[in-house]
């Protein structure tokens, strides 16, 4: 006990001395072989730079020491002040900042080999940041060093540590992050309640070096609030699911989080008062049919503009769930129901996800239409893998939703990838844009970007922090087994 006690004041005395700006912490570029050390002119290049300007032609950019050091028109950039500067022609290519996966699982259950795999597929498809939403936070902060230094090809990886009520540690994922210790109390799977010391609580998930905490299920609405509030004092985001019932939408949107993930569940807002009154009382769970065209709804739109909270839609989960149910239901014989076998203790709490709004695929793409309508910032999560002999991630179909079924035209696309995909992390100092002093996250593109998401798919290499990564040396590897 003593010495479970020292290694958490420990864990927590560097979560309140450790900043918080950017990747490295220190907003420097990190002192590793990740950085090029020279400088680079790439000139001659059409950049869409991500703030909703439009395309400047012409353009030339200077990376020095992984950041851009210089963004100008070609013929006004002189180069005498970078008489050191490797110059490049990049004429006839286009520049939009690296892409941001918002919502990923890279280590629910720690397995290097499959998250090398898949980061390395990141990294070649011009994706240069990811957030994964909770997992094994042991695994997790290994893969974010060996990114940052240069070890693996890998995006930089941001990480959440998560907080949720008592009644959700049965679920079986959280035995998974923590295998080993006991879920829900250790310093990245956290049970929080009314009595919680939520300082502690917080600084210990700090320590983990999580850069955001991710707010799940069992959580009433004035608990949320508190949670919100301290994260802010300690300069944490919290990136919340849209219902972590018994919190609700509003619930979650009033407490001045970042970003909320899920489009589906802001049609929780439309669910009967007596019903979440009979959910919180145990009485009933699973889900419930609701009007989606419920004015309650509309108002979750409008805090959410008011505060520019980012809306994590991750359209791809629901069609990959709808595509899996699909394939099963085909089946002559369908798979027997696993038995999930449950810690020592009480039997399942119905309460821990209480009732939720039944809501389609199509019915997700409605509502993300409707908060792109109402000037709801949306970024790019997906929250489910592409297939193991995929070419491209999974973050390619949701752009691809986002523009065809949702209707946004490629402009916003490339922003809801990039600027509020920063916005989302809380990093929008350090990337997101095309802009001097940022790091260099940049995709080269053969094909103009506005045309359609297919011209995403023509990259030519991806910067990182500046360092380089030919497409054309992409190579996929052996997709590994996953352990059951």
């Amino acid at each position: 006990m003593t010495r479970s006690r020292g290694l958490l004041a420990t864990v927590a005395l560097c979560a309140l001395t450790a900043p918080l700006a950017g990747q490295s912490r220190s907003g420097e570029p990190p002192r590793t072989p990740n950085a090029e050390s020279q400088t680079t002119v790439y000139e001659g290049v059409s950049v869409l730079d991500g703030t909703g300007a439009p395309l400047m032609q012409d353009m030339s950019i200077v990376v020095r020491d992984g950041r851009i050091a210089g963004l100008a028109p070609a013929d006004e950039l002189s180069l005498d002040a970078w008489p050191e500067a490797e110059i490049e022609d990049a004429r006839g290519l286009y520049v939009i900042p690296g892409l941001i996966e918002s919502h990923t699982h890279l280590a629910t259950r720690a397995d290097r080999a499959a998250a090398e795999f898949e980061l390395n597929r990141f990294i070649y498809a011009g994706v240069t940041t990811v957030r994964d939403m909770a997992g094994d936070a042991r695994a997790l902060a290994e893969l974010q060093r060996a990114a940052l230094v240069g070890e693996i090809a890998s995006p930089d990886i941001h990480y959440a540590a998560l907080v949720a009520g008592e009644s959700f540690f049965i679920d079986p994922r959280t035995r998974a992050s923590s295998a080993g210790e006991v879920p829900g109390r250790v310093p990245w799977l956290r049970i929080v309640g009314p009595d919680t010391d939520l300082a502690q609580t917080i600084a210990i998930a700090r320590g983990t070096w999580a850069t955001g905490l991710k707010t799940y299920a069992a959580i009433e609405g004035p608990l949320l609030a508190r949670i919100a509030a301290e994260a802010r004092r300690q300069g944490i985001p919290v990136w919340s699911h849209t219902h972590v019932g018994p919190a609700l939408p509003m619930d979650v949107a009033t407490a001045g989080v970042t970003s909320m993930s899920h489009v589906c569940s802001l049609a929780s807002a439309a669910i009967p008062d007596e019903v979440v009154a009979e959910a919180v009382a145990g009485r009933r769970s699973g889900m419930v049919e609701v009007d989606l065209e419920d004015p309650r709804i509309d108002a979750v739109l409008d805090e959410m503009k008011r505060r520019g909270t980012v809306l994590d839609a991750t359209l791809k989960v629901g069609f990959f769930r709808e595509e899996r149910m699909a394939a099963r239901d085909s089946l002559a014989t369908p798979p027997a129901q696993r038995t999930v076998q449950t810690p020592d203790g009480p039997a399942p709490d119905p309460r821990r996800r209480g009732v939720r709004a039944a809501c389609s695929a199509e019915e997700a793409v409605a509502l993300t239409r409707r908060a792109h309508a109402a000037g709801v910032l949306i970024s790019t999560g997906t929250d489910a893998p592409a297939g193991p002999t995929a070419e491209w991630p999974a973050l390619y179909d949701e752009l691809g939703f986002l523009h065809e079924l949702v209707g946004m035209p490629m402009g916003e696309v490339i922003r809801a990838a990039t600027r509020n995909g920063a916005l989302a992390l809380g990093l929008e100092a350090d990337i997101g844009t095309v802009e001097e002093g940022k790091y260099a996250n940049l995709v080269f593109l053969r094909e103009n970007p506005t045309t359609g998401v297919a011209s995403l798919k023509s990259v030519s290499f991806t910067l990182k922090r500046g360092r380089r990564f030919d497409r054309n040396e992409f190579e996929p590897g052996t997709p590994p087994r996953r352990r059951p």
